[in-house]
């Protein structure tokens, strides 16, 4: 590295070590210490031709004009090639709103994501791009889950790994294979399990009238969150509409809105990624 004024040449080193004693001068403050006198050639005669009242402008100029030269004098590097393309997949992406739900159920109701991985692979999609290094990084600590992200991204998961290390899975556990493509089962106490597969004005009615015979509390939050994160899709209509409608003044009642609120979410969530016969890879840009 260089700089040049007719034709006198300032060496790195001279600049290196100017540059040093600007900083130490600037951390300690020109009340205390005062500035180097510049290196000769074009920092001198700046000084000269530009003279600054103060010692603090004085620095100032002299650590503007330094540091032009210092970027000045740095040449670039070896041209480096254009990246490989990642693998082609055929699959198409995932809908447009795919990504907003996926945004909406991680800051909400992140019980629904496994769900919400193992439905865009089963159905034949593929991760949008932009979800894939969140989706990674979010996971890099279960392998298994983990997975399913490797599956629903493609070969760009592998890809976007070997060009971004840090995405790369934390772990030595091995993923459950059994369960990179299901969705996992969550703990339901005896006496809800009937309501999974339950006629859904049945499960519907029961639970609203349990809410307001209260007997239902926000003591059951978890167990019933459970329940309508794995209920049968074909039950979230009639169940959300009817925690809805639970009386204002029942003390529970938030809970029953939030349930209705699961519900809703994860009916939307199933009927996005529903892929229409017609659809195939060649409708995909």
């Amino acid at each position: 590295m260089s700089a040049h004024r007719n034709g006198d040449s300032v060496s790195r080193a001279p600049v290196d070590e100017y540059w040093s004693e600007l900083v130490t001068v600037a951390l300690l403050g020109t009340d205390r210490r005062d500035a180097p006198e510049p290196i000769a050639g074009g920092l001198a005669d700046l000084a000269a031709d530009d003279p600054q009242p103060t010692a603090s402008q004085r620095l100032m100029q002299q650590v503007a004009a330094c540091a032009a030269v210092r970027r000045a004098g740095v040449v670039p590097g070896a041209p480096i090639g254009p990246l490989d393309a990642p693998p082609v997949d055929s699959r198409p992406i995932t809908p447009a709103g795919a990504a907003a739900t996926w945004r909406t159920i991680i800051a909400n109701w992140p019980i629904l994501e496994d769900e919400w991985l193992v439905v865009v692979a089963a159905k034949g999609w593929r991760l949008a791009p932009e979800l894939v290094g969140p989706l990674l990084a979010r996971h890099r600590g279960d392998a298994t889950r983990y997975a399913r992200v490797v599956v629903a991204a493609g070969p760009l998961s592998t890809w976007l790994v070997d060009h971004t290390p840090h995405l790369a899975l934390r772990t030595k556990k091995a993923p459950s294979a059994e369960l990179i493509g299901a969705v996992p089962d969550l703990p339901i106490t005896p006496e809800l399990q009937p309501l999974l597969h339950a006629e859904p004005s049945l499960v519907a009615a029961t639970l609203a009238d349990a809410f307001e015979a209260r007997q239902l509390t926000v003591a059951h939050r978890a167990v019933l969150i459970n329940l309508v994160a794995r209920m049968h899709p074909a039950q979230l209509d009639a169940v959300g509409a009817a925690l809805n409608r639970v009386d204002p003044t029942v003390l529970a009642v938030g809970l029953a809105y939030a349930l209705a609120d699961l519900a809703r979410l994860r009916r939307d969530m199933i009927a996005e990624l529903q892929r229409p016969d017609h659809l195939s890879a060649s409708d995909q840009p």
